[in-house]
């Protein structure tokens, strides 16, 4: 059995989705596979590999889930492991009572912070035909964004309604979506630690709230890059006055000529830049070479 999710990105709504905003989400061309196969050992064997084809979780448990043995994983990994195959089995009864191999194998870098959690806890609710979002929130946590995202081929809208949120698939596709890059920051955010600092700040405003479903929904419709690039700033503006930071484009790139704009976790990961044909060479001449065309790394 084989089963796939896409990477995610959030263009708007960062962190007041968790309060309920509408937010405009869309799903990478790049993902995860999981594979189930069964065996004659009574055992679960856990395997994992990175986009290079390295092994880099490689565990064993038993039925009580206890780890038998661990090669290579990483440090909390097991713990995690065994918090995500013990609410399997809590939502999916006795399922565990044969040998199986699960196998995942990602698309892209595990510090890219495009859903290797997220697109794991889809392709095991597939797996088990169990709520994605309620396993997502028995074990990772979050807006379950990312969820939604994961299981779309186009740009959708996503508003958080505990396990049954409201979606909206979109045609999100500017006419100037060849002036649209992504750009790796090389600083891998840890989703649970930022959503644990938003939660500890005021709650944001209902003006605010509405302000930024406002411009998600302009964003869609905006024909000129000028007007498209004015309401990336008033959301960038918007999102660090409530977070108390200053902008991407403030602290690093404060001589770009576009506009950019931090997705998800602010600090790290993708952030989108608006500019033109100069645009990957700015990057590249700074030191950020993982640069990529909206329409080669985003589907729909």
């Amino acid at each position: 059995m084989e089963f796939y999710s896409h990477g995610k990105l959030l263009l708007t709504a960062e962190y007041a989705v968790l309060e309920g905003v509408k937010a405009l989400a869309v799903p990478t061309k790049r993902g995860q596979l999981l594979r189930v196969e069964h065996s004659t050992n009574r055992t679960i064997k856990w395997q994992s590999f990175t986009v290079e084809g390295k092994l880099w979780i490689d565990c064993v448990f038993d039925f009580k889930f206890k780890c038998l043995s661990a090669n290579t994983s990483p440090s909390g990994v097991i713990d995690q492991l065994v918090t995500i195959l013990k609410t399997l089995n809590r939502l999916s009864p006795n399922y565990f009572a044969e040998g199986i191999t699960i196998t995942t194998e990602l698309e892209f870098p595990r510090d890219w912070g495009l859903g290797s959690s997220s697109t794991l806890i889809n392709n095991l609710a597939q797996w088990l035909d169990i709520n994605p979002y309620q396993l997502l929130e028995e074990t990772m946590g979050g807006s379950g964004y990312d969820i939604a995202a994961a299981q779309s081929d186009s740009a959708l809208f996503y508003k958080r309604n505990n396990y049954e949120p409201t979606l909206a698939p979109v045609s999100f596709s500017p006419l100037f979506k060849g002036n649209l890059f992504f750009v790796h920051l090389k600083q891998k955010q840890n989703s649970r630690t930022a959503i644990a600092g938003f939660k500890s700040r005021k709650e944001i405003s209902a003006e605010t709230k509405d302000r930024l479903e406002e411009i998600g929904a302009l964003l869609l419709i905006t024909e000129e890059q000028s007007s498209f690039n004015a309401l990336l700033k008033e959301h960038e503006e918007i999102t660090a006055a409530f977070l108390e930071q200053t902008t991407v484009q403030e602290r690093l790139f404060p001589d770009f000529k576009g506009q950019l704009k931090s997705l998800g976790a602010w600090g790290g990961d993708f952030i989108l830049a608006s500019g033109d044909e100069s645009t990957i060479d700015y990057f590249v001449q700074k030191g950020y070479p993982t640069i990529f065309r909206y329409s080669d790394f985003i589907l729909g």
